[in-house]
């Protein structure tokens, strides 16, 4: 069956718009003969609920109206192609809705799959249990997957992906803040090291301005993490280290789904020849996540939440300045 990506059609009962103007044909049918037979043996004849039916003289008997549907599909096509085929119905209902247009999700998904409207998916990946797991941890977990009982600037996760280059790999590095899904720094390099991760935390310093307040990072159990470097760094910016059991990648959920984001929804922009194409594409695509991207959870960019910006500004990178 074809999906929507980030919503199920199982649940969608009207799949075309025929279909419904039929069952508005039901309804109507049921009004006039309803003094000579009963609801219950006319619903049964069409094989709908008297639920439905009931609903239908709730809302003043409403006729099907074809133009209206086509003006917000017309709507909905907009804000999917603006946004490269990224949003699927529940971020595009939000839009509507801080528009001022009251629609259900369920709407919305009927009339993207009408006009073939599919949005990108990530394809879950089958679980496979690794062969050998290291015992040995260099540290506590001090966030065992409680990301809610943080405020912002308290937990800051941490990882290194892998992008393809030119049959090689770049790294990219990120800090991302736990209660926001703000992205407070990020580098691309050529290698793998302790010097990657000082320059992504160089970048997210700019947004820790009270040092007085502990701050957890929360990390896998890699060199980098645990080197001598990152203990001296802790222990001179009041932070605390915080790692992941070994062989269990979910600890460190918060920046993996970031990364699946990346590479489904900018797989092919990600497809460069070179270093400095694939590090602007990377920085176009954070910029984008950070102020741009719906949330689910916030309904709003992660950027409103955590810079406290309002939605009347048009462009609001340009007002990250005046918040650090």
């Amino acid at each position: 069956m074809a999906r929507n990506g980030e919503w199920s059609f199982k649940k969608v009962q009207w799949t075309n718009g025929g279909f419904r103007k039929r069952v508005i044909n039901y309804y109507k049918t049921i009004e006039k003969y309803k003094n000579k037979y009963t609801v219950l043996s006319l619903c049964k004849l069409f094989k709908i609920t008297r639920a439905s039916y009931y609903r239908w003289c709730c809302k003043g008997k409403p006729e099907y109206d074809l133009k209206i549907d086509m003006n917000l599909a017309l709507k909905i096509k907009n804000i999917f192609t603006n946004n490269n085929g990224i949003y699927g119905s529940p971020r595009i209902r939000i839009i509507l809705n801080n528009q001022g247009l009251e629609v259900s999700q369920t709407k919305v998904a009927r009339i993207m799959k009408i006009f073939k409207l599919y949005s990108i998916i990530r394809v879950k990946k089958m679980y496979r249990k690794p062969k050998e797991i290291k015992t040995i941890t260099h540290g506590p977990n001090y966030v065992n997957r409680n990301w809610s009982i943080f405020l912002k600037n308290e937990c800051w996760v941490t990882d290194v992906s892998y992008i393809p280059l030119n049959k090689k790999f770049a790294y990219l590095s990120i800090i991302k803040d736990a209660n926001t899904g703000f992205i407070v720094g990020h580098k691309l390099s050529l290698k793998n090291d302790v010097e990657l991760y000082r320059k992504t935390l160089e970048k997210a310093s700019f947004y820790r301005n009270d040092l007085s307040k502990k701050l957890i990072i929360h990390s896998d159990n890699v060199n980098q993490y645990t080197s001598i470097f990152a203990k001296k760094y802790a222990k001179r910016n009041n932070i605390i280290i915080s790692l992941s059991r070994p062989g269990n990648s979910i600890d460190n959920a918060m920046c993996e789904t970031f990364f699946s984001s990346l590479k489904e929804e900018w797989k092919q922009q990600l497809k460069q020849n070179n270093f400095l194409d694939l590090e602007k594409s990377i920085d176009n695509y954070i910029e984008f996540y950070n102020y741009e991207r719906i949330m689910v959870k916030h309904k709003t960019p992660p950027a409103y939440v955590y810079l406290k910006l309002t939605q009347n500004k048009k462009n609001v990178s340009n007002y990250v300045e005046t918040f650090l």
